[in-house]
C-alpha cells in the first residue's frame, strides 16, 4: 500500500528528470538476472535481524553506480528523494531504508564478481535497448563556518 504522501503531486506538474530517468531504467534492466547473480552470495541469516530484500539492495546499487554516489550519499539520496525511494522499492513512511554500512557491504559483495560481471550485465541491457547512458554525479554544496566567524551586520 502506498502512503498518502507518496501519492500527492503538483497539479499539472511534470515529473522531475530523475524520476523520468529511473522510470525508464525500471523497464530496461533485467532485474531478475541481476538478482540471480548476487543471490548465491547474499546472506540468509536464520537468527537475528533479517537483511534487506535483495531486490531493494540491487536497485540501491544501480542508483549508487548511476549517480556515482558514496555509500553515505546513496543513503541520503534515498532519504531525500521520493523518486529514488520509489525506484528502490521503499515507501518513505515505512521502516528506515538501508544505511550506509549495509549499502557498503552490498557494494563489496557486487564488486567481488569476476570481471565486473554485474555492471557488464547492466551495460549489455542498455546496449540492447539502444540506450545511451552517461554516468553523472550529484554534487552537493558544502558549507564550512570558520571558528569565530561573525555573520555580516553583527560586527562590533
Amino acid at each position: 500500500m502506498t502512503s498518502l504522501f507518496c501519492s500527492v503531486s503538483w497539479p499539472r506538474g511534470r515529473k522531475p528528470r530523475r524520476a523520468r530517468l529511473l522510470e525508464r531504467l525500471e523497464s530496461l534492466l533485467p532485474w531478475a538476472s541481476l538478482e540471480q547473480m548476487i543471490s548465491p552470495n547474499y546472506p540468509r541469516p536464520e537468527t537475528g535481524r533479517p537483511p534487506y530484500p535483495l531486490a531493494v539492495m540491487v536497485r540501491v546499487f544501480v542508483l549508487q553506480w548511476l549517480f556515482d554516489l558514496s555509500d553515505e550519499s546513496a543513503e541520503d539520496l534515498i532519504l531525500d528523494s521520493h523518486s529514488a525511494a520509489a525506484f528502490v522499492g521503499l515507501d518513505p513512511w515505512k521502516p528506515r531504508p538501508p544505511g550506509a554500512s549495509a549499502i557498503g557491504r552490498f557494494r563489496l559483495l557486487v564488486e567481488a564478481h569476476e570481471n565486473d560481471a554485474f555492471r557488464f550485465e547492466i551495460g549489455l541491457a542498455l546496449l540492447g535497448a539502444k540506450a545511451e547512458l552517461r554516468l553523472g554525479r550529484i554534487i552537493e554544496p558544502r558549507l564550512k563556518i570558520k571558528p569565530g566567524g561573525v555573520p555580516p551586520g553583527n560586527e562590533k
